[in-house]
């Protein structure tokens, strides 16, 4: 192997390094900084979806050069977060412990773009919250763990204690500043909203049973306004705003208003991205954004016109007229990304959606569900699509919800294989505990006709006959 491919430190060591990116294995056992020179190129990625196992690592198309100048104009006195040929100790006290400085250059290297559809130029988590956390423990404390959370699962690690450890610091951290919070200092708002955030998604991918991930959300509820008075058209807002807007629009897959949850912070957030417009705009909602808001409204519609269905009564005319609304918005909505990859992944979305609005026609088991064969074409569409959209790219990260609510309607076995199929090479890539969990639960529903005749609620009534929540996000 040429040692002028290998990282920076092992050439620095006079090392033999196996290249593998963004970490090599001589780097992770001596917890050294794994830095690449500007000659070592990624490893070609997967153009199809292949039943061999798939690479952690994630696609990184060009972006535009406007965001790219737009990044560099906004961030250009701040210092980078990539500075790791001088060490990440010199950006930030925390940091010169080794095991600290390694989660964050993990963090920075992959962690960050697991969760976004963006590639690294213009990913917010990296270009946002990285600058943002050399300036607040809080957030620091909270990216550490929420990559050592990324890094620890499916594996072990003798950092796993540093991990837990910059958790509890997080958690610490949290609880002094909510009490800052609260006396009055709304400036913290938005540190508080961001943390909050990404506090939930660290529970998500640790396969969360007790409801935490949902637990810091609220918390998040009580503080997005107020971070919007003192942060809008900023970054950071139009940041925490679409990660906000994304996991709100999906909670109504595993509960509704009737467990006194409230959605109506839906349209504050998406109305707030739409006023605050940022380069980094479409980290998460960019393929569908339109679609995503929708979501609340059509499971509204679709749940209560379905138990009025199963109790043998009729619907309330105004729900129907709902449906119909919906039902024509979905039908005449158009790909909003602009590479092909974002446009099929919101037409999995749109299939999704169509397949919720359906109707159910009759409540007896013996009842043949006029439905039943559009459905199907729903779902055979989404598989064809699932062809043309390989897991390595980077908007598979978003696929759990559409592929869990149209995996619920799947009656083939050809359907279910390649849903299953592509799932768990997603949980393969992603390390993402919720989603070797959306396969224990369609496995769950297609072996029980009773929870397939829930309608709607099929994701809800499944995950309250196994004892927990699943949030999709």
């Amino acid at each position: 192997m040429s040692r002028s491919k290998g990282c920076i430190p092992c050439k620095y060591r006079r090392k033999k390094c196996d290249e593998q990116k963004p970490l090599c294995a001589a780097c992770i056992r001596n917890v050294l900084i794994c830095a690449w020179g500007p000659s070592s190129d990624p490893k070609g990625r997967v153009t199809t979806a292949s039943p061999e196992p798939v690479s952690f690592s994630r696609t990184r198309p060009s972006s535009g050069s406007n965001a790219t100048a737009s990044i560099k104009h906004l961030y250009s006195g701040v210092p980078d977060p990539h500075s790791l040929i001088q060490g990440p100790g010199s950006l930030h006290p925390q940091l010169r412990q080794s095991q600290a400085a390694f989660l964050y250059s993990f963090f920075l290297e992959k962690a960050a773009q697991t969760v976004s559809i963006r590639d690294e130029r213009s990913n917010p988590f990296i270009h946002v919250l990285a600058p943002m956390a050399l300036q607040s423990d809080m957030i620091l404390h909270t990216i550490l763990a929420f990559s050592g959370v990324v890094l620890l699962q499916g594996s072990t690690s003798d950092i796993a204690h540093a991990v837990w450890e910059q958790y509890a610091q997080a958690l610490r951290s949290l609880k002094f500043n909510l009490t800052k919070y609260t006396q009055g200092e709304g400036h913290l708002a938005i540190h508080v909203l961001l943390t909050c955030l990404l506090l939930c998604a660290l529970e998500v991918w640790n396969t969360d049973t007790q409801d935490r991930g949902l637990l810091h959300f609220t918390a998040a509820q009580q503080v997005v306004s107020t971070a919007e008075a003192f942060c809008s058209g900023s970054p950071s807002f139009s940041l925490a705003a679409e990660l906000y807007s994304y996991i709100i629009s999906l909670l109504p897959s595993c509960l509704d208003e009737s467990a006194g949850f409230s959605f109506s912070g839906v349209d504050f957030t998406f109305n707030a991205l739409m006023r605050h417009h940022t380069p980094f705009f479409g980290v998460l909602c960019g393929c569908a954004f339109s679609l995503l808001r929708l979501i609340p409204d059509v499971y509204v519609v679709s749940t209560a016109i379905h138990d009025a269905h199963q109790s043998g009564k009729t619907a309330p005319t105004e729900h129907y007229l709902s449906r119909q609304r919906l039902l024509g918005l979905v039908q005449i909505w158009m790909p909003e990304a602009l590479d092909e990859e974002g446009k099929y992944c919101g037409l999995i979305y749109r299939l999704a959606l169509l397949a919720l609005l359906e109707i159910d026609a009759g409540v007896e088991s013996t009842t043949i569900d006029p439905t039943s064969s559009y459905r199907r074409q729903l779902v055979a569409n989404m598989t064809h699509l699932l062809r043309s959209l390989p897991v390595d790219s980077n908007y598979s990260t978003i696929l759990c919800w559409p592929l869990a609510v149209l995996g619920s309607y799947a009656e083939e076995s050809q359907h279910r294989d390649i849903i299953l199929k592509y799932l768990f090479h997603m949980a393969r890539k992603y390390r993402q505990g919720n989603m070797y969990q959306t396969i224990q639960l369609l496995r769950m529903i297609w072996d029980s006709p009773h929870l397939r005749r829930k309608g709607p609620r099929c994701l809800q009534a499944a995950m309250e006959a196994q004892g927990y929540r699943i949030m999709f996000t």
